[in-house]
């Protein structure tokens, strides 16, 4: 606990107060000093009581960088006090985390962009407090910390590498065009013939047909290693593929050293919360239909037979993001794009 600058300057009227009535009697003394101490010491009490508050943080949802949400901060506490208030932030996360708040009244929010990779931790709280006046105040940490996930990108594959990628996973002649089972969004790659031109129509993006096979689409293999230093080539690389297929309707089981993780079609939410977290080390699987190595300077992938680099696939430094209709159709199935 310590005094502020106001709290300084009304400490040197109290003390030229004592001198005043040293010199003309201690009617002075009674009109200038005492109100002084009085303030004074009525702040230093009112600082002294307020406990550290009971924070409760309100996250945004796990996305991917760049992505912008909103963190809304609750402090409960058995008496309200003007505070200054700062949530601490990890080197992924960028934002103004500090804000003016009166602890145990209304919640107070402030923006963070997602910058990184991984699991970052939010807080702990730092609260400067201080009396109504502002004449005296102390600094203090709450407990708690909260964590948002950020994905790895996810880029688009060219057209080539599209096609390489469906014949990794090439369902042949068991799947029955007759019979219809849904509508989903175009994805780059998809046949022309299987385009619902009148909902295409209606929701001014392309539509596409899909029809229920014959037998359970057989599940690819993506597995994915590298360098230490190369963790997040190499869950770029693999979100990448991995969400590329659960987007066309195919099941993968995706193994890197820090795990395995199988996804339904559909189901790219497990990939990308598996890959925000893993680190990079010695390809689990090499004989899988998908290998991804990620190197020193260079990421190599294995597409079946063919081994190519993770640059040639890709088309420049595109990633997937809000307006994309890939990034809608993530949005539905709770991923945050």
């Amino acid at each position: 606990m310590r005094l502020t600058r106001r709290g300084v300057a009304l400490l040197a009227v109290v003390a030229s107060g004592v001198v005043l009535a040293a010199w003309f009697g201690p009617r002075s003394l009674n009109a200038l000093v005492l109100p002084a101490v009085v303030a004074l010491v009525a702040a230093a009490v009112q600082v002294y009581r307020a406990d550290p508050p009971r924070v409760e943080r309100e996250t945004p949802a796990d996305g991917f960088p760049d992505a912008t949400g909103t963190v809304t901060l609750h402090l409960d506490a058995a008496r309200s006090y003007p505070a200054t208030v700062t949530d601490a932030l990890p080197v992924g996360l960028e934002g103004d985390s500090t804000a003016d708040a009166v602890v145990g009244g209304a919640p107070v929010s402030y923006e963070v962009t997602y910058r990184t990779r991984g699991e970052h931790e939010l807080g702990p709280l730092s609260l400067v407090a201080q009396d109504l006046l502002g004449l005296v105040r102390s600094e203090t940490v709450a407990d708690g910390t909260d964590s948002v996930l950020v994905y790895p990108p996810v880029r688009h594959l060219t057209g080539s590498a599209t096609q390489e990628l469906s014949a990794v996973h090439d369902p042949g002649p068991s799947a029955r065009r007759d019979e219809f089972d849904h509508l989903r969004e175009y994805v780059r790659g998809d046949a022309l013939r299987d385009v619902h031109w009148k909902s295409s129509a209606k929701r001014r993006d392309l539509i596409v047909k899909e029809y229920v096979p014959e037998a359970d689409t057989e599940s690819v293999a993506v597995s994915a290693g590298g360098v230490r230093s190369a963790g997040d080539r190499m869950a770029e690389a693999a979100a990448t593929f991995a969400v590329a297929l659960v987007r066309r309707g195919v099941p993968v089981t995706l193994s890197t050293p820090s795990g395995v993780v199988a996804a339904e079609p559909g189901e790219e939410k497990p990939l990308l919360e598996h890959l925000a977290r893993a680190e990079s080390g010695r390809i689990p699987d090499a004989s899988a239909d998908v290998v991804v190595d990620a190197g020193e300077t260079t990421t190599t992938v294995r597409l079946g037979d063919r081994e190519t680099t993770f640059d040639r696939l890709v088309r420049g430094s595109d990633a997937l993001g809000p307006d994309d209709a890939a990034g809608r159709t993530a949005r539905r199935e709770g991923v945050t794009a």
